[in-house]
């Protein structure tokens, strides 16, 4: 059984591209996805064995089995620890005032609370409970009224669509509390500084249209080394998730089920993964010789 738990959240630095293997559509290379929603997401298989490379570096072989596992002889004994595929909180969309807007939804922000619960988090500022707005339709956004983001006091421009701002006060100043919970639980640059002013929620379809399309797709090549020429044959297309694009995990850990020095509980496995993970740097899918999937991370427990 789990005792402790926590939530892992990333900031992608850099494009990412966790790959899901070949495609028959117009991209060769996708994003991994989930099935149901056709959200991105970060499978946790990828995201554990990041880890434990990290891991490795830090730590001596020992201490890494007792958290990981042994790698040779998986049935000695398990891992302490499980960590679940990251699930999509905000989302980088162009915007024409402020250069940028993060979106979100309230089917994400349900599924983020409940999430949340499930590790003891509770959904509060200030033991205020945050509420969850919903636009009334596809044409109409909320945003905080102090956004960055408005084209008049009327209207938002994100990608090629123009929204209505939502005209409610409590709604808007939601936003504001929405935002400020979730900027603490991120981890920190001058960005998510501006987050609340940033901050736009979208209904469940808009924001799903936006995921699957606004993506970036980049056509590669390459080249005989031979001839210093375009190989014939070699033109491809590969799907990234957006920097500045947000995730969350959660990991659950148990007593080790062997002893090494002192991690000799699930609240000791759950400290030395804060000092390894809190505010780090990891880089997370393909590319990585040409600087992708850079992603900084926050591991935050109450």
């Amino acid at each position: 059984m789990f005792t402790e738990k926590a939530l892992l959240t990333f900031y992608a630095e850099t494009p990412v591209h966790m790959g899901a293997g070949q495609s028959v559509s117009y991209v060769d290379l996708p994003v991994q996805r989930e099935r149901i929603t056709g959200f991105p997401t970060l499978w946790a298989s990828g995201i554990k064995g990041v880890i434990r490379d990290l891991a490795t570096r830090v730590w001596n072989e020992k201490k890494v089995e007792a958290i990981f596992g042994p790698k040779e002889s998986a049935e000695e004994f398990a891992s302490c620890i499980s960590i679940t595929d990251a699930k999509i909180l905000l989302y980088p969309i162009r915007s024409v005032r402020g250069v940028f807007a993060w979106i979100t939804c309230p089917f994400v922000l349900k599924r983020f609370k409940e999430d949340l619960e499930s590790i003891n988090i509770s959904f509060k500022l200030n033991e205020t409970e945050i509420s969850i707005s919903e636009p009334q339709n596809d044409n109409e956004a909320i945003v905080s009224p102090n956004s960055i983001l408005k084209l008049s006091e009327n209207i938002i421009s994100l990608e090629e669509f123009v929204f209505n701002i939502q005209k409610n006060s409590e709604k808007n100043s939601e936003v504001d509390t929405l935002g400020e919970f979730i900027k603490n639980l991120l981890p920190q640059n001058e960005l998510i500084n501006s987050l609340t002013q940033r901050l736009v929620i979208v209904k469940d379809d808009i924001f799903k249209d936006f995921v699957n399309y606004a993506v970036e797709i980049r056509t590669r090549i390459k080249i005989e080394q031979s001839k210093g020429t375009v190989e014939s044959g070699a033109l491809f297309t590969e799907e990234f998730i957006p920097s500045e694009s947000i995730f969350y995990s959660l990991i659950f850990m148990t007593n080790p089920y062997t002893t090494y020095d002192e991690i000799n509980s699930a609240e000791r496995v759950k400290e030395e993964l804060n000092s390894l993970l809190n505010n780090k740097l990891l880089q997370l899918g393909g590319d990585e010789t040409i600087g992708m999937g850079f992603m900084k991370v926050k591991f935050y427990y109450t």
